[in-house]
């Protein structure tokens, strides 16, 4: 699956090149119609970040925003896996391009999100719903901590396939198998359809598609994707 995690990864990276530069820009347009607030930086909160894969679309999209900088948060039941994350945000040239921006680790689960309500500017979650324990108390807890009317949700998750019903239906065989071997990731979740029933007052931007993974090397059951961005 790893050789599949790397195709999958390749076919995406323009979609979330994308919607990571929709973000941002987002942000900027907050700051200015909120010109009398603090002159504090966006916060951004990414859940599951692990090792930080996500950091070359937050410097490509730093660079091509007038951001001034970022306050990054990472939240990880996992805390070791934190200095591999900084190493990852170094190599992308992240704090290069935007020495303003810095990376902080709070342990915790999405779950209960150890952050005030309306606190954060953005958060991000991209392949994470797909193991949490509870779906919904998560969403619920992001949309808690989100700040009102701006708060901005980036999702990026595999989900149960919509338009294959042979594929829907192996991904509902494998799906025990696969909770027990990559970390409880489930294969038969409908995540965009939860994601629009959260209670997002805003609106939910929201696509769906299918990579195109192969048989092969396993990567056909994580290819219908969903991803957008959600707001407050």
């Amino acid at each position: 699956m790893s050789g599949g995690m790397e195709g999958y990864e390749r076919k995406a990276r323009p979609y979330k090149t994308q919607l990571f530069q929709t973000l941002f820009d987002s942000l900027v347009r907050d700051r200015v119609k909120g010109s009398d607030e603090s002159n504090d930086l966006p916060v951004v909160l990414e859940v599951g970040m692990g090792t930080f894969p996500n950091a070359p679309y937050y410097a490509q999209a730093m660079k091509e925003s007038a951001l001034k900088g970022l306050d990054i948060i990472s939240v990880d039941p996992n805390d070791t896996m934190f200095n591999y994350a900084k190493d990852t945000a170094e190599k992308s040239g992240l704090f290069s391009s935007s020495p303003n921006t810095s990376l902080r680790n709070v342990h915790g689960v999405a779950e209960a999100l150890p952050f005030a309500d309306g606190s954060i500017d953005a958060i991000v979650g991209t392949l994470t719903l797909c193991s949490v324990t509870n779906q919904e108390q998560a969403l619920s807890e992001i949309r808690r901590v989100l700040k009102p009317r701006t708060g901005k949700f980036l999702f990026w998750e595999h989900v149960l396939s919509e338009d294959d019903t042979v594929l829907a239906l192996q991904q509902k065989i494998l799906s025990p198998i696969q909770t027990l071997v990559a970390d409880g990731c489930h294969l038969n979740r409908r995540t965009g359809v939860n994601i629009q029933n959260a209670g997002f007052l805003g609106g939910v931007e929201i696509e769906y598609m299918n990579l195109g993974g192969s048989i092969i090397d396993g990567s056909d059951v994580i290819s219908p994707t969903v991803f957008g961005i959600a707001t407050a």
